[in-house]
């Protein structure tokens, strides 16, 4: 259902019982308490059933069940329809209530093209008398036969001030929908009483009956079939229309489907439906049906299109036949041409009354031409899908992801800043880079640092480490352990260490005879991480950790992966053979120190 719905429930608890009691209702209905309702936005059905139970227990006084909640909530609707120029269309629906409830689908299908997904009830006038009638209604939900039982009261009070008593004759509920007849007693004064049988013998002045050949030639595009659904006889115009197949003596359904009202395509349902606007939309034409000459048409452009008739449906008491009176939708001259017709084919007027609302054709080819276009959309959401993991990738290659989605949902980029307790830092360098500075042109240096980030980023990937700068003097920073904690991040990295050596090769370089290595150095300790800069935000580390890790590359041989004494006892019981290298005097902070470092290899591949 719209969000219009409960945006008048909303309005009218928040009116009559204050906003406190509306909170205390979102609440028992498990809804969050920022949940906004908007007018064209759709929600579950269940969420207004929800409303109803939480109604009945908060103001168990004034609604004490939810039936009487649901009938609230119809009274709710009408009133609120009012902020929208709804109760206008409401109001010239009929001269009096009768009238109304003869065309409830009508007006349902006047407001369609504002809410295109509806899925609008049907109802139907079963019987009448003076005091009142019998109404049906059909509808693809459940639990809402009390909601409609407050909207037609309403109705009839506020527009036609007229009091009606309604009650339930019978209800049924299935998988698929459900089923009710009301009992609405009232001053029916727009029914008038069948008249009594005309006599035999006709009056002098009495108008003389219509030939069948001139009720087509009125109506050209009118279809007339009998009880069993087989089509009797079809205007000229009809039969241009659908000249790819024979229309006479072929059922109506296996050319049609019912495309509204929300009705099984039945006679029954036609023979008592007959004050609603119909629209049925042709099935693809068979093979079989299709001649060679028919053949070329269409590909010619002739079945390019949906075809779509739209008009109402008449009983022949005298045929015991309904004459289907109707016209095509047809938006355009090029439409026109597309399905083989031509001015002369179309009426000169239209008897539809959908015509007494100015507007109502052109809602409908505009509708249609939203159908046209709606495929065009799921191909335009492919595109922006694509679009949006092209962006995400991006920005994920700037951001961790976790990071990138949090500031991407609008949270401060300080609340960002962690502590990490163990992560494990690498820098590595490549050998011989300062001397292609010294020789190469820039160009040379640029494409020596692309591609080892050709070489290099496709293994941070694999191991899911996270890829932190890049320096000016080819220096390579990766980080396992954040922001996603994790407890084997000293492992990955020594696995991409050893990725890193043997794939430096690959690393191609632009001056003749100089071959590329890398040296590497690694550490793990505790580090503070966060966001930092608001035109270029960068996810940075900071602490001694990511010092002694730069140390540990500083130190290191070409070929070789230096690693610290923590790093070391972290790998420890590992499938990894670290060799004890000595003592380093490298400089950590401020002062000079002795540790133990060790150089890493492997006998085991992921």
């Amino acid at each position: 259902m719209y969000g219009l719905l409960l945006e008048s429930i909303q309005h009218y608890v928040q009116e009559l019982y204050g906003e406190s009691v509306w909170q205390d209702v979102v609440q028992q209905a498990g809804l969050g308490k920022d949940d906004t309702f908007f007018t064209h936005n759709q929600y579950n059905d269940k969420v207004m059933l929800r409303l109803a139970t939480a109604c009945s227990t908060v103001l168990h006084d004034q609604m004490p069940s939810a039936d009487r909640s649901m009938h609230f909530f119809g009274t709710c609707f009408v009133g609120f329809c009012a902020h929208y120029g709804y109760d206008k269309i409401l109001r010239v629906a009929g001269r009096n209530y009768r009238d109304f409830l003869h065309g409830i689908d009508n007006l349902h299908e006047t407001i369609r093209f504002s809410y295109p997904c509806m899925q609008s009830p049907s109802f139907m006038v079963e019987q009448e008398d003076v005091g009142g009638c019998v109404l049906v209604y059909r509808s693809r939900r459940t639990g809402f036969s009390h909601y409609v039982m407050g909207q037609l009261q309403q109705c009839a009070s506020i527009l036609y001030k007229v009091h009606v008593n309604i009650s339930i004759l019978d209800l049924t509920e299935t998988d698929g929908g459900c089923s009710v007849r009301y009992r609405l007693d009232f001053n029916n004064c727009g029914y008038t009483p069948p008249l009594a049988a005309a006599p035999q013998n006709p009056v002098p002045n009495a108008l003389c009956p219509i030939r069948a050949s001139a009720l087509f030639k009125i109506f050209p595009f009118c279809i007339l079939f009998g009880r069993d659904m087989i089509v009797r006889h079809v205007g000229h115009s009809a039969q241009s229309l659908f000249r790819d197949r024979p229309l006479v003596n072929t059922s109506l359904t296996a050319i049609f489907s019912l495309r509204r009202p929300l009705l099984d395509f039945t006679w029954h349902n036609i023979r008592t439906h007959q004050n609603v606007v119909y629209e049925l939309e042709a099935r693809p034409p068979t093979r079989q049906h299709s001649s060679d000459g028919d053949r070329r048409h269409s590909e010619a452009g002739g079945q390019s299109g949906r075809k779509l008739l739209r008009g109402q449906m008449k009983w022949i008491e005298e045929l015991d036949c309904i004459a289907f009176l109707c016209t095509p939708l047809v938006g355009s001259l090029q439409e026109l041409e597309e399905q083989g017709l031509y001015l002369n084919d179309l009426n000169m007027y239209d008897s539809s009354r959908e015509m007494v609302n100015a507007g109502w054709q052109h809602a409908s080819i505009l509708e249609m031409h939203m159908d046209k276009k709606s495929q065009q959309i799921v191909e335009n959401m492919k595109a922006l899908d694509k679009a949006r993991t092209e962006s995400n990738k991006l920005l994920y290659s700037m951001l961790p992801e976790t990071i990138a989605d949090s500031l991407r949902d609008g949270q401060n980029p300080l609340n960002t800043c962690q502590t990490f307790d163990a992560v494990t830092i690498l820098f590595s360098y490549l050998v011989g880079f300062q001397e292609i500075c010294n020789k190469g042109s820039a160009m040379d240096v640029v494409t020596v640092i692309n591609n080892s980030f050709l070489v290099f980023d496709p293994i941070v990937d694999k191991y899911g480490l996270f890829k932190v700068e890049t320096l000016g003097d080819a220096v390579y920073m990766v980080a396992g352990g954040v922001p996603e904690v994790t407890t084997d991040h000293a492992e990955r990295v020594a696995y991409l260490a050893l990725d890193f050596v043997r794939e430096a090769h690959k690393v191609t370089c632009p001056i003749e005879g100089k071959s590329l290595n890398v040296r590497i150095g690694m550490h793990t300790g505790s580090i503070v991480a966060g966001i930092v800069g608001k035109c270029t935000p960068q996810y940075c580390l900071f602490g001694d950790t990511v010092n002694t890790a730069s140390r540990m590359q500083t130190h290191s041989l070409a070929g070789r992966i230096h690693l610290s004494e923590p790093c070391h006892e972290r790998l420890k019981g590992t499938d990894f053979i670290t060799i004890y290298r000595g003592r380093v005097n490298a400089k950590v902070g401020v002062c000079f120190t002795f540790t133990l470092f060790f150089a890493i290899t492997t006998t085991h591949h992921l």
